[in-house]
């Protein structure tokens, strides 16, 4: 208490300089705890399963094309495989995810679900914990396992286990159980799963699910022990090769627990940001440390006090620690509730839902504990022993200031400080100018005023009447029938020949299907030829197939795909889908076929955009009133690829807020204590006839001189890291000075600004009282 009540007095010594140095540590600590909900929930993806460390997963890769590419499945006689021919994997699951909505009707209430495929043994090697009945019977094909909230969905809050769910109008499925709701950060996500045996309705072949080949099955494993896994990874390669020989589709097999943060590159994001939150924490510590370095003259006075009365090295340093681990407490008690209270609008800024409850465990909360021991203890450092190492006439000399005090230690902190700043502000512009390229970039048609509706039902069966319909709608210009929508196409193989192909050489063609109104309707570019008509067979390539091709023309020229003759058409320009991280792949386009009609895209006039959604869909309820009508728009769809840039844009936007704001916080604390330290001599000057103008010039200089110093190791070294970043790009930006001149610009003006204004608080006090001062 008597530590406590010494700390609380000194506070109000200097409260304001001691408020700002508090309110900078707090801002640095929230913006840390912010950091470490992020990167805690990014590193708890999928770990809530209990058998994480024996899971793993196979997919498949193809090596026959100009760069290998990687699949997230494999073909579906890979999972029985495994089981049957490694005693190591005790059993295997093949899994579709939920690419598509379906319709699910139960007591009177229908509602487009997402529906996944997957075998019977899911239940067996994920943790995926029943609320009502069992994962039910292998051998049964008509079964349902629903999560809670589509049960209640349906059922309310009652037991749904034995009612009737209608899948797609086709089939009667029976509920044999309810799970819980699948965490957010989990990369299984589903609202209902059914047994892959049901694939058959789509897709009329009884060798389906024995293929070596369609590499559209995402395939797990579970060990009997986590060391078997060395020897599946290490001869599955070759599997399909001996089933197919000349096929150039590999197998390859990595930990489930890896999956999200090392082979989908999230552990990417994850360095950058705790490599942010280390500097932001050290931006704040370093400001504390800087204003106690501020008021070393008083504390090396005091502990020349207390040494000549009989105190202690050891009895000093317990002292000054004691005080400094209060006020670091505090700061941490003050940004922990402001933290919580404001993480609903940190979740809603970065679309996650991460929960308080979630850090309550051992690991984030040792995390924590070591956050706020290293904090004090830096923070403590200086005056606890750099200050308690002076001989007792050393400190109660009154020159002791102007000897020890200035100079080197705090330009070191204030370049520190300043370095954090700058790395900030420059990554921020530069993930705001890679955002801002990939959603402004030429993807080879126009995506504004797309409308796209969802062929299901009988809308697929009667889609040119629906087209035609549609197109008497005033308010839509034009439309076109497509198997995919141009941001997610996910038909392809390697099944196509030419005369002078190179047999080794096999890339993996997109096939895409339109009608002949794809160039019209979506403004796709025309290199070569013409587009097919309803009457015109033939196929149209991309620049990316003509160029792998290598032909000087393709107007007429015949390619073989899949065992028939194709005569090519035309060539269009590139068009960007699937990712626009990569290179554009090859893509053959065929005219529609009723089976393949999934998509009728619309180019609408934006000024009735409402009045023509409403005919449209009423259109659709007219020719099938059994499926609610699914619609979106292109750019939307579009913008889900730049989804985790655009999260990343905002993440360290904000952090740079708050970075900035401990910078500023830090910088009036600083100017406040020299600025007392120098009343004399700021007195003394006035009245040498030195104006206010010079004087305030001359408190600022040194402050201009550490962020040109810091600008010089920070520019570097975020050149390197972001570059780093934007070499997983096809498409990026190009680094350019500018930027970084542009950061350090901001950050010199804000810290000048800041500096100005206690300063000239300082330069136009009256001489008078400032001769007087002591």
């Amino acid at each position: 208490m008597k530590t406590l009540s010494l700390s609380l007095r000194k506070l109000k010594k200097s409260k304001a300089a001691t408020l700002f140095g508090i309110a900078g540590l707090v801002t640095g600590l929230i913006c840390v705890l912010y950091i470490f909900f992020w990167v805690n929930d990014e590193t708890s993806y999928d770990q809530f399963h209990k058998k994480i460390n024996r899971i793993f997963v196979v997919h498949a890769y193809l090596q026959g094309g100009t760069k290998e590419v990687k699949f997230n499945g494999c073909p579906p006689a890979v999972g029985p495989a495994l089981k049957a021919e490694y005693p190591e994997v005790e059993n295997s699951c093949r899994y579709i995810p939920t690419y598509f909505k379906s319709l699910l009707t139960a007591d009177g209430r229908k509602e487009m679900t997402g529906v996944a495929f997957s075998d019977n043994s899911l239940f067996d090697i994920f943790s995926l914990p029943f609320i009502y009945g069992t994962k039910g019977n292998p051998e049964v094909v008509n079964q349902i396992v629903l999560t809670r909230t589509t049960a209640t969905n349906y059922f309310g809050n009652s037991n749904p286990v034995g009612k009737i769910v209608r899948y797609n109008n086709q089939k009667d499925m029976t509920v044999v159980g309810v799970i819980e709701d699948i965490p957010q950060n989990s990369s299984i996500q589903f609202d209902a799963v059914i047994p892959l045996e049901n694939l058959r309705m789509f897709y009329d072949r009884d060798d389906f699910l024995t293929t070596w080949y369609n590499n559209g099955f995402t395939t797990f494993g579970l060990l009997t022990s986590p060391s078997g896994f060395d020897k599946i990874a290490t001869t599955i390669t070759r599997r399909i090769q001996k089933e197919m020989p000349e096929s150039t589709n590999y197998l390859r097999a990595y930990l489930f627990k890896n999956g999200y943060l090392y082979e989908q590159q999230h552990i990417r994001n994850v360095r950058i940001f705790s490599l942010i939150a280390i500097l932001v924490l050290l931006a704040a510590v370093l400001n504390f440390i800087n204003l106690i370095t501020a008021k070393s003259t008083k504390q090396a006075k005091e502990t020349g006090l207390r040494k000549s009365i009989g105190a202690t090295r050891g009895n000093i340093i317990k002292l000054v620690y004691s005080e400094v681990a209060f006020l670091c407490f505090l700061a941490l008690a003050l940004a922990l509730i402001i933290a919580v209270l404001g993480l609903p609008i940190f979740n809603q800024l970065i679309g996650k839902q991460i929960s308080f409850s979630s850090l309550l465990t051992l690991k984030p909360l040792a995390i924590l504990v070591l956050a706020y021991l290293v904090t004090t203890f830096l923070a403590g450092s200086y005056p606890a022993f750099f200050l308690s190492s002076f001989k007792i006439t050393e400190t109660l000399n009154s020159s002791f200031y102007s000897v020890k005090s200035r100079g080197i230690f705090r330009n070191s902190l204030l370049v520190t400080i300043f370095m954090v700043s700058i790395i900030l502000l420059a990554s921020t512009l530069i993930i705001s100018k890679q955002t801002m390229f990939l959603q402004n970039m030429d993807v080879g048609f126009n995506k504004d005023q797309l409308l796209y509706v969802s062929l299901d039902g009988k809308l697929k069966e009667k889609a040119k009447a629906l087209k035609e319909e549609a197109e008497r709608t005033s308010g839509v210009y034009s439309s076109t029938i497509a198997s995919f929508l141009p941001v997610t196409i996910g038909n392809n193989g390697e099944g196509w020949n030419w005369e002078g192909k190179d047999p080794e050489f096999k890339p993996l063609v997109t096939n895409w299907e339109t009608d002949e109104d794809m160039i019209k309707t979506l403004g796709a570019k025309l290199i070569e030829g013409s587009y097919f008509s309803s009457d015109q067979k033939g196929i149209v390539i991309n620049k990316a197939f003509a160029d792998a091709i290598g032909w000087n023309s393709f107007t007429g020229k015949i390619l073989k795909g899949y065992g028939t003759d194709y005569k090519v058409v035309g060539v269009i320009d590139n068009i960007e889908y699937n990712s626009l991280s990569e290179t554009c792949r090859p893509m053959a386009i065929q005219p529609i076929q009723s089976w393949s009609s999934n998509y009728l895209i619309l180019k609408i006039d934006a000024s009735q955009m409402d009045k023509t959604i409403k005919s449209i869909t009423g259109i659709c309820q007219a020719i099938e009133p059994d499926y609610p009508v699914n619609y979106g728009f292109v750019d939307d769809q579009y913008a889900k690829l730049y989804e985790s840039e655009t999260s990343l844009k905002k993440l360290v936007g904000v952090f740079s807020i708050f970075s900035m704001v401990v910078l500023c916080l830090g910088l009036l604390g600083v100017v406040m204590f020299l600025a007392e330290q120098k009343t004399k001599e700021i007195g003394v000057r006035k009245c040498l006839g030195e104006d206010e103008k010079s004087i305030i010039i001359r408190l600022v200089k040194p402050f201009v001189f550490a962020g040109m110093f810091a600008a010089m190791i920070a520019i570097p070294a975020t050149w390197y890291i972001m570059n780093l970043w934007l070499l997983s790009y096809a498409n990026r930006i190009q680094l350019n000075i500018w930027t970084f001149v542009l950061a350090l610009l901001i950050a010199i003006t804000i810290a000048v600004v800041t500096v100005m204004w206690q300063s000239w608080k300082a330069a136009t006090r009256n001489p008078v009282e400032a001769l007087r001062y002591e």
